[in-house]
């Protein structure tokens, strides 16, 4: 059987298991959709779609572009539409199952993608982890761990399942060996001993959960499962004694079957520190917000997970991944963001066209988008230097028609002549800036026809751009999205929340000094959670994933984006130093290290004498000439040019600096003459 099946085949499985709900044991999202009296409960009029908690946490490797995911019951999908891996868990009372209890916990070990499940039971928690490493002779491989910590033995049930966090999953055999599993002829997992029990199923058997639960599972080490309706499952049972763990090794990459598996295992803190080390390497922040600080660490490690093998033709599509670009440039991760600019002349196609099989026309715009803000932000000339000719081609190029075909070639979408606008702007910055005057001089030339006006644009077109800084826009263009509890609603998806668009929103109003922007951030923040991560588009009622992707590399992007904006804006003459003040950083000394901008390298921190901030700051600059500092969120009527200093700024306004704020403190002299920001 396939390891994936076609659309129409899924749904079909789909629905035969949701004919199946309260005996089998399904995926958590099916479960509460399928229950008529819980909060969740969603009638299947068409087809049967996880529409509540697409919500998932990725798992893998810096450097490979293998992504597994957890969902949040600590469901295991090792491939995108595959089969998962499910947990159940004997006490001493019944059997705990993740995806039907409500004392079930998630978070992420130190913000990596390193994933925690812990299930409360008599006695205390069974903890689940899942995390990947490489080894060198198997390739990427993906550990998942169980770990009896309560005070009693307990029984532990590792389970196939022919469905994942977005529907079913055809899966035709299962194998269990000994010391290994096998998923329809693919090898699966290494297990660590041979299993004490086991229960196979299918669709004419019934579920492998059952005879578990009903503690039937018969004595096996050995056992095969062949259902040609694509519902194969097993169950293997093991026992776990106090303090004891399991763990098993699934490889990520296609193995021999029959060859060794990894020679050694890191611990999951180890693979914790090691992400921690990787995402440190560039901008350094101190955020006084503990969960504000704790999910920027989140989404900038999954920058760099999202970041590996990804080209600028990517499945997500050229627009996301240049936001991508980005972000890691922002955050100083440039040998990441230097990668996925350097496949720019792989998706090159006639006239120039950029982005490879993306249909959207934005494609060509935002391509050179990304080419520019690399340069600019990271000042890589070598790099530049190669694409150049491919840079210069998509600059010249010019759609045949507007978006996805909806337009003709007289009437040009809005939003592509504004991804265009932007590209060859920042193109050009960029070729001056390696020296190519003639090729920026007609790039100029033949983008001074790319006018936009913003209030043509669509809204969610007109909110990205104005946040990137590429529009200005009216007011009215992020005024008139609709508002819930902080987050924006996406309308074309009815009353969905989209954490991508209401980032984006508030970069707007950081821009204009809208302390509306603080009511965004706290909703990304809370819609985070202790999974520190957001889905494509959020169910307002279940606040899990409604529609989409269920990782929303977007969505990542845009609130690394709007957290690094909450230190510093770019804008023609200069920056923005904290436009917005949040509550939390009231009387909290805060600071930022190394941060690229379109100005240069910005280094400041801010402390406090009371009521007033005193701040430090270094600007190396990218050329010479005058750039202004203005700090908007603690004294507007504060600017400099000068590039480094210290200043004692006024009581910053519409708040009230908390009494417990630290009296006054000295202060810090800043560097001497001639050395670096400290």
């Amino acid at each position: 059987m396939p390891r994936a099946t076609r659309p129409a085949a899924s749904d079909a499985l789909a629905r035969r298991l949701a004919e199946r709900a309260g005996d089998w044991v399904l995926p958590f999202w099916l479960e509460r959709q399928t229950d008529p009296g819980g909060p969740d409960a969603t009638p299947a009029v068409e087809r049967v779609a996880n529409v509540t908690h697409r919500e998932r946490i990725p798992v893998g490797t810096l450097g490979s572009a293998h992504v597994a995911t957890v969902d949040p019951r600590g469901l295991v999908t090792p491939h995108p539409g595959g089969w998962s891996l499910d947990w159940w868990v004997g006490a001493d009372d019944r059997w705990h199952v993740p995806c039907r209890e409500v004392a079930v916990r998630q978070s992420r070990l130190e913000g990596a993608p390193v994933v925690e499940t812990a299930m409360r039971v008599p006695g205390g928690d069974v903890v689940h982890r899942a995390w990947a490493f490489n080894d060198a002779a198997v390739g990427d491989v993906l550990a998942v761990e169980v770990e009896n910590a309560t005070r009693v033995p307990v029984a532990l049930a590792l389970s196939v399942r022919p469905y994942g966090p977005d529907g079913a999953v055809a899966v035709g055999s299962i194998e269990v060996r000994e010391d290994r599993l096998l998923v329809d002829g693919r090898l699966a997992a290494w297990l660590p001993r041979p299993a004490a029990r086991l229960a196979g199923g299918s669709w004419s058997d019934g579920d492998a959960a059952q005879v578990v639960l009903a503690g039937d599972a018969p004595a096996a080490t050995q056992l095969t499962v062949r259902c040609d309706d694509g519902l194969a499952q097993v169950a293997m049972v093991v026992p776990l004694a106090h303090t004891a763990t399991v763990r098993l090794l699934l490889p990520l990459d296609v193995v021999d079957p029959s060859g060794p598996g990894p020679t050694a295992v890191p611990p999951p803190d180890a693979v914790a520190r090691g992400w921690r080390t990787h995402a440190d390497r560039g901008t350094r922040v101190e955020i006084p917000d503990a969960e504000v600080a704790a999910t920027f660490a989140a989404a900038r490690a999954d920058l760099l997970l999202a970041s590996t093998g990804r080209s600028l033709s990517a499945p997500a599509g050229t627009r996301t991944t240049a936001t991508v670009v980005r972000a890691l440039d922002r955050c100083g991760l440039h040998d990441e963001a230097d990668a996925i600019v350097a496949s720019l002349p792989d998706g090159q196609g006639p006239g120039g066209r950029l982005g490879g099989a993306d249909p959207d026309p934005t494609a060509t715009g935002a391509a050179l988008a990304a080419a520019g803000w690399h340069w600019q932000l990271g000042r890589d000339d070598a790099l530049l230097d190669a694409v150049a000719g491919q840079v210069a081609a998509g600059a010249h190029h010019r759609p045949a028609s507007g978006r996805f075909g909806r337009r003709s070639a007289d009437q040009p979408d809005p939003a592509t002549t504004a991804w265009l606008a932007l590209g060859s702007r920042l193109a050009a910055v960029a070729l001056d800036g390696v020296g190519q005057a003639d090729a920026a001089a007609e790039i100029r030339r033949r983008a001074a026809d790319l006018t936009v006006d913003a209030a043509t644009l669509p809204v969610a077109d007109a909110v990205v751009l104005a946040a990137l800084g590429a529009v200005d826009g009216p007011p009215s263009a992020t005024d008139v999205l609709d508002v819930h509890d902080g987050a924006v609603v996406a309308r074309t998806f009815g009353a969905a929340l989209s954490p991508e668009l209401t980032a984006r929103r508030a970069q707007v109003a950081l821009r204009r000094g809208d302390r509306a922007a603080r009511e965004h951030l706290r909703w990304l923040v809370d819609a985070a959670g202790p999974r520190r991560g957001w889905p494509e588009l959020v169910h307002p009622r279940s606040g899990g994933g409604a529609a989409g992707a269920g990782w929303s590399v977007g969505a990542t992007a845009a609130v690394v984006d709007l957290v690094l904006d909450l230190f510093a804006v770019a804008v023609d003459d200069g920056l923005l130093l904290c436009p917005v003040l949040p509550d939390a950083w009231l009387g909290a000394g805060f600071e930022v290290h190394g941060l690229p901008t379109d100005h240069g390298r910005l280094s400041y921190a801010v402390r406090w004498h009371g009521e007033r901030p005193a701040l430090l700051w270094e600007l190396e600059r990218h050329a010479d000439g005058p750039v202004t500092l203005r700090s908007p969120g603690l004294d507007p009527d504060w600017s400099t040019t000068e590039v480094r200093g210290e200043a004692l700024l006024a009581v910053p306004p519409h708040v009230e600096v908390p009494a417990t704020a630290p009296a006054a403190e000295p202060v810090d002299p800043g560097p001497a003459e001639g050395q670096s920001f400290g």
